[in-house]
């Protein structure tokens, strides 16, 4: 008789023990039946992780080229910048020489000119010079004449 009550409680309790394995448990916890169908589906979500995985790499090996094509990219630049730095070095020198001689070339001209100027000058003080003593001559001359005119042969 004892073995009755035992046997149904036993038989009550897995028949409840089944039941809540069976009811879905909250959103956290997925039921009996879930696990059951995760564990069928496995090899899908598999095939869908590995596809993704791959999907993944190609990214990945696509953004390394991208990376690899732009540091390439970033070196062209950069030499083409220190090129661009010594040409522009070159012609600032270059601009500076050129600045020295038109300096330079300005200082002769500057210096020609007053040395054209001063020759002007010279040449028509002494034209002048000339004008003014044939006129002191002219009149030293004629004051001398007239002097010795009254005192002449005929008079």
């Amino acid at each position: 008789m004892m073995r009755q009550p035992l046997c149904k409680s036993l038989v009550l309790l897995c028949f409840l023990s089944f039941i809540l394995i069976a009811i879905p448990q909250p959103a956290a916890h997925a039921g009996f039946f879930d696990r059951i169908n995760d564990i069928y589906n496995t090899p899908k979500k598999i095939e869908e992780l590995e596809q993704k995985y791959i999907e993944a790499q190609e990214a990945i090996a696509g953004h390394q080229q991208q990376l690899e094509e732009s540091a390439r990219v970033a070196a062209e630049y950069a030499q083409k910048q220190k090129e661009l730095l010594e040409q522009n070095e070159q012609l600032i020198a270059q601009n500076a020489s050129m600045q020295a001689e038109m300096e330079r070339m300005k200082q002769e001209r500057s210096s020609l000119v007053s040395k054209l100027i001063n020759t002007v000058i010279i040449i028509v003080a002494v034209f002048i010079a000339y004008i003014v003593a044939i006129r002191v001559w002219r009149y030293v001359a004629w004051r001398k004449h007239r002097s010795t005119r009254g005192r002449g042969i005929s008079g």
